[in-house]
């Protein structure tokens, strides 16, 4: 299953002044089969270690966290001879071994020639606590979600379509209509299925929806099953009753999180460390206000003002009870505004864009924001073609961007500094494609 994390792997092996990596990502994201992927097709051996099924590893960096005491230990307990340039070292959930990471910066340091990569669903939890001592400067840090609506397309063989979708976009120019009816299908079936590979692996292998929907319930078991495991004793019940919120944050007209859905009387003093560690475990992701659309967009953060949202629109449908037929025979339902919010998000951050909303007093209100070069471009989501949008409106009034961008079923176009982008086409909404428009 291709994965765009890819190209970034190859660069990075190729790089000369080359930090080790560290992948971050939640819980079945596919980081275990990348890692072990690459390891087998661009290196001659890869040294293995997963910290939490091998608990005894930890002993090795007990000590001296010299890379050549370390290796030959690795290579013993691995029965893998290590081969400079040739041989990737990985440390799966890396997390569990705090000196791991720490030993991250000799390895860097050694000048020798280590390819090392480590990873971990709870990584990103690890390196927020306050007595965990991270290698500043001597890593490089990635992070992976589920597979965007493009490698879904590349994972189901529709490679002549995904072309059509980009060649349209660049050019601004509609596609034929049977065409653009596809991809709508196809869309639709990704709300339902989503972008986690087992999930995505189990709908191609079956062909069932029902099957792909047993895999995402057992993922939803372990999410919870980790909350209850690894989130701090005061944090447990809090952050598992943030997190099952979300679709009744998402369902309301203004999706604005608010604490008073959690129960009565809940504040950000009780329950902000908790949404902290479901955005820092890969759970969710948080979309913050802005007070004024210029740049730098994070110079104008409201951070007390924020939308949440689940890492993966299938797994939305799936724990709202959102009758899959719903969304592929596109019947009316209010939750459709915040599913689809909820795909344009993580469409967003796959494409490493940072998510942003812009409110006016409660007047007008835009999705999303997006800074391109030194321009700021408004996101407008609908979820069908009713696309009057008063807040867009509103917006580009006040602020007259060079460029505004409207997702919505409709087909391909530009009018008027209007970009109009059907919802299938937002895996194209990075910055090197938006700077073509406007510059």
């Amino acid at each position: 299953m291709y994965r765009k994390i890819e190209k970034t792997l190859e660069s990075w092996k190729l790089t000369k002044q080359r930090k080790p990596l560290l992948i971050i990502g939640a819980r079945q994201t596919g980081k275990t089969y990348i890692m072990k992927d690459f390891g087998s097709r661009s290196f001659d051996s890869t040294i293995f270690i997963d910290f939490e099924k091998k608990p005894q590893a930890k002993a090795i960096f007990e000590g001296d966290l010299d890379p050549s005491i370390i290796l030959p230990q690795l290579e013993a307990i691995t029965g893998t001879r290590f081969i400079a340039g040739r041989t990737l070292v990985v440390f799966d959930e890396i997390q569990a071994c705090p000196r791991a990471i720490t030993a991250l910066k000799y390895f860097y340091d050694s000048g020798l020639d280590i390819h090392v990569i480590g990873a971990g669903s709870l990584l990103g939890v690890a390196i927020r606590r306050d007595d965990f001592s991270f290698p500043v400067g001597k890593v490089k840090t990635i992070r992976l979600f589920p597979l965007d609506f493009e490698e879904f397309l590349i994972a189901m063989d529709k490679m002549i379509i995904l072309e059509a979708c980009r060649s349209s976009f660049i050019s601004a120019s509609p596609l034929p209509s049977a065409v653009h009816e596809e991809l709508l299908s196809l869309y639709r079936t990704y709300l339902v299925i989503g972008g986690m590979p087992e999930v995505v692996s189990t709908y191609l292998k079956e062909g069932s929806y029902i099957a792909a929907q047993e895999v995402q319930a057992g993922i939803f078991f372990d999410y919870r099953s980790d909350i209850a495991k690894y989130a701090d004793d005061s944090d447990k019940v809090l952050a598992q009753r943030a997190f099952d919120t979300i679709p009744m944050q998402l369902a309301k007209e203004n999706r604005k999180f608010q604490y008073n859905l959690i129960r009565k009387g809940a504040t950000s003093a009780i329950f902000g460390k908790s949404l902290e560690w479901l955005c820092a475990a890969g759970l969710t992701l948080r979309c913050v206000k802005v007070t004024t659309p210029d740049m730098p967009i994070k110079a104008y953060e409201d951070v007390s003002s924020f939308k949440l949202y689940l890492l993966d629109p299938g797994l939305l449908v799936e724990m709202s009870g959102l009758p899959k037929e719903v969304i592929l025979n596109q019947l009316g339902e209010r939750f459709m505004g915040g599913l689809t919010e909820n795909y344009v998000a993580s469409s967003l951050v796959s494409s490493n864009i940072p998510l942003y909303y812009w409110e006016s007093t409660g007047q007008a209100e835009v999705d999303f924001l997006m800074q391109a070069g030194t321009v700021v471009v408004p996101i407008e989501v609908k979820a069908n073609e009713h696309v009057r949008s008063r807040s867009l409106s509103v917006y580009r009034e006040r602020f007259n961007p060079l460029l505004s961008i409207r997702l919505s079923t409709r087909n391909f176009g530009l009018d008027d500094g209007l970009l109009s982008v059907p919802l299938y086409a937002a895996w194209l909404l990075n910055e090197e494609n938006i700077l073509h428009f406007i510059e």
